[in-house]
């Protein structure tokens, strides 16, 4: 049986913040060996891992891990576009297949939401993180972060093909470190989460 893991906690508004002064979303994951099999125990790991970067999201916080899989995501969050709990990630489409962990703006999201609605695809948020996961499902998350004008760090996972794809703005202007150790891969906005692994 498919043992699914999809949490998210939310935390208090913060009144008078400063985009640049609370830095932008956080996010966590880690697919392979340390991924695999026993959910409780990924999401104690992924859970340790995205308190890491809480101080990159202080709007809240979302895990994703199913027991099928060997991948898991976390994201801390810092609301700006669409403030829904609809918009929370880890993000995972209608259908189950994608699921999607982003930290930045895609500053011509509009522009890329009414071409892939002339494409079929519909939309239950306001927000940019569903362009991104509808834009990866079209066009594949290479060609889509080619498309994308804005600052950007995400992985991005085809569950049904077992590939997890990470991807970045061409500067580097969102941050994203990543390892290879043990069959295992993992990646954080921040040193500190990889340490927590």
């Amino acid at each position: 049986a498919c043992q699914r893991a999809i949490t998210r906690e939310a935390t208090a508004w913060w009144p008078a913040r400063s985009v640049h002064s609370m830095g932008m979303c956080g996010i966590v994951g880690f697919a392979g060996r340390l991924a695999a099999g026993h959910t409780e125990r990924t999401l104690g790991i992924l859970h340790a891992a995205t308190d890491t970067v809480a101080h990159r999201g202080p709007d809240g916080a979302g895990y994703w891990a199913e027991a099928d899989q060997p991948v898991a995501l976390g994201h801390r969050r810092l609301s700006i576009i669409d403030l829904s709990e609809a918009a929370g990630q880890p993000m995972l489409s209608a259908n189950g297949r994608h699921v999607v962990v982003f930290n930045g703006e895609l500053y011509n999201f509009r522009a890329l939401r009414d071409e892939l609605e002339g494409l079929g695809h519909t939309f239950a948020t306001e927000g940019d993180t569903e362009v991104l996961l509808n834009g990866c499902r079209q066009w594949g998350p290479v060609e889509f972060a080619s498309r994308i004008k804005g600052m950007f760090a995400f992985a991005y996972a085809d569950l049904e093909e077992g590939i997890l794809w990470l991807g970045r703005d061409r500067f580097g202007e969102k941050p994203l470190y990543w390892a290879v150790w043990d069959g295992s891969l993992a990646f954080g906005s921040e040193l500190k989460a990889l340490h927590a692994l």
